[in-house]
């Protein structure tokens, strides 16, 4: 996670995480020591709503931790196709912006630009979400590209001759 990527570990007070794009199950996490833990369980509105994860989201949630616990392949993959996307990307003129994780956002600006590309990219077999605002400030529109271990090098160049299409579309 972020924590460790940085170095962080044992100077941040909580942490928080999404499921969703590490694990590619439903749900999400807080961890800390159990007095910040207490007064969370006591006081979030955003729990009342909760519920507990389902039962195959947290069987494929054990068998990916278990994978990761037992090699460092399916990371040192991850983090190739990182390096390997974002100078594709840069070949093809993209901002990029700062992101130091799997993330990685294609920087339009142009909030129709944006969903009009997204939509474009689906069309062409690549799912890259918008985000705009009030997701992110005006007139910082991007297209969200979450990277997988799972990408082979095809897989991956396919997505860039799909971005370099739709740019040739759209921009």
């Amino acid at each position: 996670g972020v924590v460790n990527h940085f170095g962080l570990e044992g100077e941040v007070d909580i942490e928080i995480g999404s499921l969703s794009k590490a694990f590619s199950v439903m749900g999400g996490f807080i961890a800390a020591k159990q007095p910040l833990i207490d007064t969370y369980l006591m006081g979030a509105r955003q729990r009342l709503f909760s519920i507990a994860l389902t039962i195959p989201d947290t069987a494929a949630l054990i068998e990916a931790v278990d994978m990761l616990a037992e090699s460092e392949d399916l990371v040192s993959k991850l983090w190739s196709n990182v390096k390997y996307l974002n100078k594709g990307f840069s070949d093809l003129g993209f901002d990029t912006g700062n992101s130091e994780t799997p993330i990685i956002p294609i920087m339009l600006g142009d909030e129709d630009l944006a969903r009009a590309f997204s939509a474009r990219l689906f069309e062409e077999g690549v799912f890259a979400s918008a985000i705009c605002y009030p997701m992110v400030p005006k007139g910082t529109a991007r297209v969200r590209v979450i990277t997988s271990a799972s990408f082979s090098k095809e897989d991956c160049d396919k997505g860039l001759a799909a971005f370099a299409k739709v740019k040739q579309e759209l921009m």
